[in-house]
């Protein structure tokens, strides 16, 4: 039994040429939905610093400029882009 083939499922050895094909291909889908969550979870990371990053560089420029008199419709708490 070769080393190279052998993976772990819930704490036990398979040989994965032995598995079935249908085992198989579960097993690939479950590594690579494993690999997209992670591939996920940084770009998430990175997308929060970016808009980290562009609210401070925002938030610098309207300190530049007297703030406008604030009314009614002015909401209070974090700053959100609106298109």
């Amino acid at each position: 039994m070769s080393e190279n083939n052998v993976v772990m499922i819930n704490d036990s050895k398979y040989v994965f040429d032995d598995m079935s094909e249908k085992a198989q291909v579960s097993y690939q889908q479950l590594l690579s939905l494993r690999n997209q969550m992670a591939d996920l979870s940084m770009r998430q990371q990175q997308i929060a610093a970016a808009q980290s990053v562009f609210e401070q560089a925002l938030q610098a420029e309207l300190e530049k400029v007297d703030p406008p008199e604030e009314d009614e419709s002015t909401e209070s708490g974090s700053m959100v882009a609106e298109g």
